[in-house]
């Protein structure tokens, strides 16, 4: 992945770049979620009891096209949820601004960081993680 969070305008942060998909993918790369909550915001995460369900990629891809299909039709040649193996592409993502709507309203505010692992045969292939700052008025405003 070559992916970053760039300054959009004075009051807005978006994601932007490209993911690599180098090889045809199935159900057999398994992603693991794990959530860290920070109370304070600062980067003391004590690990959160919610859990994402484990899932094959071609699933995780399906239930991610299911609860959140809204928010991905502007993301440029990505994987359909029918598609398994998904094949070799490039994904691209252009000022995509995170769809506060998508966190549940019974998540505290505080930073928080997502951490998703993919592996294959009981081995570590993948790893990445995400941070955001959740804020009352994401909620109520």
């Amino acid at each position: 992945m070559s992916l970053r969070v760039r300054k959009f305008n004075r009051t807005m942060s978006t994601l932007n770049g490209t993911i690599y998909i180098r090889q045809p993918m199935g159900d057999n790369l398994k992603l693991y979620t794990d959530l860290f909550h920070s109370r304070l915001g600062n980067q003391q995460f004590n690990h959160y009891p919610a859990k994402l369900p484990t899932a094959g990629f071609c699933e995780f891809v399906r239930n991610l096209h299911a609860a959140y299909g809204k928010h991905l039709v502007d993301i440029v040649n990505g994987p359909q949820p029918d598609e398994c193996p998904i094949k070799a592409r490039e994904v691209y993502i252009l000022d995509k601004v995170f769809p506060s709507s998508t966190i549940p309203p019974v998540f505290p505010t505080g930073l928080w960081k997502m951490v998703i692992t993919g592996r294959v045969d009981e081995e570590d292939k993948l790893r990445y993680q995400m941070v955001l700052h959740v804020h009352e008025k994401d909620f109520f405003g």
